[in-house]
């Protein structure tokens, strides 16, 4: 059980952040072949094709589930991002509208307030990455949540890094991968656009795999094209625990404080009871 609990703690880290926009979705009918590029073009141009920004708000509808055998939540949510320096996830009680609970991360730490029952939980970024299956950090967090690409324990990929992915296209798809000092792939799928459709997080003969898709690509300022969808699928030893987020009205580069505080009255909790916390909504 308490297995299982570190791998549903870091799902929820991993449902902590995204943005989208509003606009129409973009959706493209018949396939478009790649044209040719060497890895440091390709790289070049995903790296380019990203969403430029400091900070990110957004509404959004936030879905987990736990487990194939448990019953999933969907709620309402608003997601703050500064970048490089926090993000914010609030849950809304359904109807009422109000904050039931708040997640932030930063590169340091992570925090969950829970209005509901005056709790908390927080922990160290560091003392959390030894219960991940992957070699995980904030900036790694931060770029799946933007539709970026990335190098774990990296805070952002350099043009001195675009020779270090391995590269395979075929004529409508190109897969970007790197491989860490544990034997762990890290692999990005794009098409013709330059955007980031998948990104795969796997080790070979290890029963722990990630899947996160971007879907419903919609125009935003700069005439950029982001996912109104993402989807993530983690597989763990006999079990597979799901995640969805659709965003809408987001808002780019708008200035906004984020709460940090702890209520002096809030007592302390483990992750477990912070489980138990997701589930009852």
């Amino acid at each position: 059980m308490k297995r299982k609990n570190k791998y549903i703690t870091w799902v929820l880290c991993l449902g902590l952040a995204a943005f989208a926009s509003s606009c129409r979705t973009s959706r493209q009918i018949q396939p478009v072949a790649l044209t040719e590029h060497t890895v440091e073009e390709r790289v070049g141009l995903i790296v380019n094709q990203s969403i430029p920004y400091r900070t990110f708000s957004s509404s959004l509808r936030f879905g987990f589930k736990p487990g194939v055998n448990r019953e999933g939540i969907t709620v309402d949510a608003q997601l703050r991002i500064v970048k490089d320096e926090m993000i914010q996830l609030s849950l809304r009680i359904p109807i009422l509208g109000t904050e039931a609970a708040r997640i932030n991360i930063s590169p340091d730490k992570i925090l969950i307030v829970d209005r509901m029952n005056k709790m908390y939980f927080t922990e160290s970024m560091e003392n959390l990455k030894k219960h991940l299956p992957f070699d995980f950090d904030y900036y790694s967090l931060q770029s799946l949540f933007t539709n970026q690409l990335f190098i774990a324990g990296k805070q952002e990929v350099t043009p001195g890094d675009y020779a270090s992915f391995d590269y395979r296209e075929d004529e409508f798809s190109a897969v970007l991968s790197w491989q860490d000092s544990r034997g762990i792939v890290y692999g990005f799928t794009g098409d013709y656009s330059h955007r980031i459709l998948k990104t795969e997080v796997y080790k070979t003969g290890k029963a722990v795999n990630m899947n996160w898709d971007y879907a419903d690509f919609g125009q935003i300022s700069g005439n950029r094209l982001f996912p109104m969808k993402m989807s993530m699928a983690l597989t763990v030893p006999d079990n597979l625990i799901s995640m969805n987020l659709n965003f809408s009205s987001v808002d780019i580069d708008t200035a906004f404080e984020l709460k940090t505080d702890i209520p002096s009255k809030y007592k302390p909790i483990d992750i477990n009871r912070i489980i138990k916390l997701i589930q009852s909504f």
